[in-house]
């Protein structure tokens, strides 16, 4: 743990890193347009749509080092990291579990970024996370979690017994699940999104698990295939460097944006972003199939409505700020067009005074 609060009292000394003004228009801004500035100097970029999902770049030319972070599935692979259920193992104790609460714990030296909305397949229930989370170097957190399958209550995951224990698929839920966990914080709602997600791709499992779409073969290849085509033309994108996040929207409304403090951060979390995205517009078209009308032509978005809609959401005062277990707060806000989460590290117990240190921002629409 001292090594946890050292790391942090570093972190609240870093400075921005200092980014070159470029003269012409990056790819992501087409030439002749007008960046359009989100928030503090995020630029929202040119839109490319592939089928029904829309994806404009989001680009920073002023980002701060954080130090070194992780992602929970990257620690699970190494094996520094674990999930468990509080109460896992074998026994009376094991009846303890709980269905809004997990533990990770940090066997690393390295701190874990977790997600809101990351699914952790296994234990007794396979879950979602509720909110960003920083687990430290050497520490064990309790995070919030929330249920993504109704029907089972059992270490017997289809036969293969969990102990407890839980491992990630590189996914986070789709962002109206991920709404009704992150911001509304109601489990009955959770369900009935998945339920609403698993009707839409025509699949089932006994335990209406949220991975009976997730984890379909057709579902995957087609997501891949998608996931391919959004990421090719990130890379296209000029200056890389300053690259930090990304918007998507899915028939023409705006879905959800994340960007990041820095790019390396992004690039941890990339893929799995890029795939959820992708996730929502296969369901979404599963939805229009099977409403048995003719898809409407989706209005054609620029970046100035993504800029509105973060302008709009991000104006709101903050509603509540969420003090984790873990090495991070989170500041809510509000508005009809949806909420926004941003993600800030703690002071640390050495400098109590610092200002908390922006990692991320997520704005989400209802």
């Amino acid at each position: 743990m001292g090594r946890a609060l050292t790391w942090v009292a570093l972190l609240a000394t870093c400075v921005a890193c200092s980014r070159s003004v470029h003269s012409s228009p990056p790819v992501g801004v087409a030439a002749g347009e007008t960046p359009s500035v989100a928030a503090d100097d995020q630029v929202i970029g040119t839109p490319r749509t592939i089928d029904n999902l829309t994806v404009f770049p989001v680009l920073s030319k002023k980002q701060q080092d954080v130090g070194p972070l992780t992602t929970l599935d990257a620690a699970l692979a190494k094996g520094t990291a674990s999930v468990h259920e509080i109460g896992a193992g074998t026994g009376p104790s094991a009846e303890a579990a709980q269905v809004n609460s997990l533990v990770i714990e940090n066997k690393g030296t390295v701190p874990v970024y977790v997600l809101a909305g990351t699914i952790v397949k296994g234990g007794k229930q396979d879950r979602q996370i509720g909110e960003d989370f920083i687990v430290g170097a050497r520490q064990s957190t309790p995070v919030d979690a929330y249920c993504v399958e109704h029907g089972r209550w059992t270490t017997n995951r289809e036969g293969v017994a969990t102990a407890g224990q839980f491992g990630t698929i590189g996914l986070l839920t789709d962002s109206r699940v991920r709404t009704a966990a992150e911001y509304g914080k109601d489990q009955g709602q959770v369900w009935a999104k998945v339920a609403s997600v698993n009707e839409a791709n025509k699949k089932e499992a006994a335990s209406g698990t949220l991975l009976a779409s997730v984890d379909s073969a057709d579902i995957v290849a087609r997501r891949a295939a998608l996931t391919k085509k959004v990421e090719a033309y990130l890379s296209e994108v000029e200056p890389s460097d300053e690259v930090v996040g990304f918007a998507y929207a899915v028939d023409g409304k705006v879905r959800s944006v994340r960007w990041f403090v820095h790019r390396n951060v992004f690039g941890l979390f990339e893929d799995t972003l890029v795939g959820t995205a992708a996730m929502e517009a296969i369901t979404a078209q599963a939805e229009t199939k099977a409403s048995d009308k003719p898809p409407a032509p989706a209005p054609a978005l620029s970046s100035a409505d993504v800029t509105k809609f973060v302008k709009d959401v991000r104006g709101g005062k903050v509603k509540e700020r969420r003090s984790t277990a873990g090495m991070n707060d989170n500041d809510i806000r509000e508005t009809q067009a949806g909420y926004s989460a941003a993600t800030k590290f703690k002071p640390s117990a050495a400098q109590p005074a610092a200002a908390p240190m922006p990692v991320s921002t997520s704005v989400t629409s209802f």
